[in-house]
C-alpha cells in the first residue's frame, strides 16, 4: 500500500513544515484544512493514515471518528495534541480507538518513525478487512448456491408430483378408449413427448421472463411449422422478472398444450381454407396471480373428446381458474395462474 497520509491542519506554516520532513522519508503527506476536506480526499484516493490536529475547525473529533469507522475502516488515526492531559489521552485511546497520540512540542523525525509503525498497522487492518470481505462474499455465494439447490429441489418435487397426476390422467383415458390398439399406441407416443416437454420446461430449461412473449411465439411457430393453415397471431406477456421460472413453465406448458390439442383435433392436420390463428393476451390480477387468454380463431376444427377432456383436466391442475368458451370458429381459453414463489 502507498504511504499516503492525510493531515488535518489549519495552520499553513505547520502543515508545510510537516510536509517537507515527511517527503524526505518518502511519505506523501496531503494537507486538509478541515475534517470535511479530509473526508473528501480519502474518498478520492487510497489513504493509510489520518493524522489529526486535535483542534479540528469544522467538526468534533468524535464525529470524525464515527465517519471514518463507517466509511474508511482500514484507515488508522493518529492525533496531535497541544498539551498532555491524562483524561484526554485515555478518552482518545479507549473511546475513539486512536492508534497513537503526539504531544507538543513535536519531534517530527521521531513522529515519522511512530507513524511508519501506524502505516504497518493500517496495512494489517486493510488485509484483515479484505480477508473478511472475501469470506463474506464466499459465504454469500455458498448461501446462494444452497438456496438455488433448495429451490431446484422444490421445483423438482413440485414438477414430479404434477407430472405424475397428469400422467395418470392421460393413460387412464388411453385405457378407457381402447387399450393396446395401434391408434392408442400412437397416442401414447405423443403423450410421452408431452411429458418430456413439460419436464424440460420445469427443470432444465432456462426461461428469460422479460422475453416470455418471444418464448410463447416461438413455441407456437415450432408446433405449427408442419401444419399448413395454423400460426401465431399477436402475443403479449405481463410477467415480470420476479416470477419464479417454474411458474412461467406452467403457463408456457398450458399454452403449449392448447396449441398441441388444437392441432391434434384437426381432421386432417390443417385448418382448412381459412387461417387458424392463436392469439395470446395477458394481465396481472395481483402480485400473486396472472391472467392469460389464448384465443383460437379461424378455420373449422373437428372436436376430439379425448383431447378436450385431457386438456380440461390438465388445465385445472395448472391454473387456479379456467374458463373455456367455444363459439363458431373461435375457442377462448381464459386462465388464471399463480405466479408466487410457493410451490403448492
Amino acid at each position: 500500500m502507498a504511504k499516503n497520509i492525510v493531515y488535518i491542519q489549519a495552520n499553513e506554516k505547520i502543515a508545510q513544515s510537516f510536509r517537507e520532513m515527511f517527503s524526505e522519508r518518502g511519505i506523501e503527506l496531503t494537507v486538509a484544512t478541515s475534517g470535511q476536506e479530509a473526508l473528501e480526499i480519502m474518498a478520492r484516493q487510497d489513504v493509510g493514515l489520518l493524522l489529526v490536529d486535535i483542534n479540528i475547525p469544522d467538526m468534533r473529533l468524535s464525529k470524525l471518528v464515527e465517519i471514518c469507522s463507517r466509511d474508511f475502516p482500514t484507515v488508522i488515526m493518529n492525533v496531535c495534541v497541544d498539551v498532555y492531559n491524562s483524561l484526554l489521552v485515555t478518552k482518545l485511546v479507549n473511546r475513539h480507538a486512536i492508534h497513537k497520540i503526539f504531544v507538543a512540542p513535536w519531534d517530527v523525525h521521531e513522529m515519522i518513525g511512530e507513524i511508519e509503525e501506524s502505516l504497518d498497522a493500517a496495512e494489517i487492518a486493510r488485509e484483515q478487512v479484505l480477508h473478511e470481505k472475501k469470506l463474506m462474499q464466499e459465504n454469500d455465494e455458498l448461501q446462494g448456491t444452497l438456496h438455488s439447490l433448495t429451490e431446484a429441489l422444490k421445483r423438482q418435487q413440485y414438477s414430479y408430483s404434477k407430472i405424475r397426476v397428469i400422467t395418470d390422467l392421460f393413460f387412464s383415458y388411453i385405457l378407457q378408449t381402447g387399450g393396446e390398439d395401434e391408434e392408442n399406441k400412437a397416442k401414447t407416443a405423443q403423450l410421452k413427448k408431452i411429458f418430456d416437454t413439460y419436464l424440460k420446461m420445469q427443470i432444465t430449461e432456462s426461461i428469460e421472463i422479460d422475453k416470455f412473449e418471444d418464448v410463447i411465439r416461438a413455441d407456437i411457430e415450432k408446433l405449427t411449422a408442419n401444419a399448413p393453415g395454423f400460426g401465431p397471431d399477436a402475443v403479449s406477456s405481463c410477467l415480470i422478472e420476479g416470477v419464479p421460472k417454474f411458474r412461467a413453465a406452467d403457463i408456457r406448458f398450458a399454452l403449449w398444450l392448447i396449441v398441441y390439442a388444437t392441432l391434434a383435433s384437426a381432421a386432417d392436420g390443417s385448418g382448412g381454407d381459412a387461417k387458424t390463428v392463436f392469439r395470446v393476451d395477458s394481465a396481472l390480477h395481483s402480485s400473486s396471480l396472472a391472467n392469460f387468454i389464448l384465443k383460437v380463431s379461424g378455420g373449422e376444427i373437428e372436436k376430439n373428446p379425448f383431447f378436450e377432456q385431457v386438456l380440461s383436466d390438465v388445465l385445472d391442475l395448472l391454473a387456479t381458474e379456467v374458463r373455456i368458451d367455444a363459439k363458431e370458429q373461435e375457442v377462448l381459453y381464459d386462465m388464471t395462474f399463480p405466479i408466487n414463489r410457493t410451490a403448492s
